[in-house]
């Protein structure tokens, strides 16, 4: 039995989005930091912020720059559901990915 994870199953994060694309060149790279996931953390304070308490939070942030980074849409809370639901599947393929990486070679594929 192949070693596989299918990104099929996690349809907020495969997407075509600058998130996405981010996320699979440190996967092809592995090198430094991990820009996606980073990016990933730092934008669930900012929508937390931003809808939770009507802030903006920090100087040049733009809510529409992270709804298209993200791939996302909404206003309020829709908003912030819709960027949990990648955050949250995000962490899911991540842990599925290091669970997988501890038996052996990991495929990634997307059928």
């Amino acid at each position: 039995m192949k070693n596989v994870v299918n990104f099929m199953n996690y349809p907020a994060v495969f997407n075509d989005t600058p998130f996405y694309e981010e996320f699979y060149d440190y996967l092809e790279n592995s090198k430094g930091i991990n820009k996606a996931e980073y990016n990933l953390i730092i934008s669930k304070r900012d929508v937390a912020l931003y809808v939770n308490n009507n802030m903006i939070p920090h100087a040049g942030f733009k809510i529409t720059n992270l709804k298209k980074y993200f791939g996302i849409k909404g206003k309020g809370e829709n908003l912030l559901n819709s960027f949990m639901e990648v955050f949250n599947q995000y962490f899911e393929l991540k842990n599925e990915m290091i669970e997988k990486a501890k038996i052996g070679p990991v495929e990634i594929t997307a059928f």
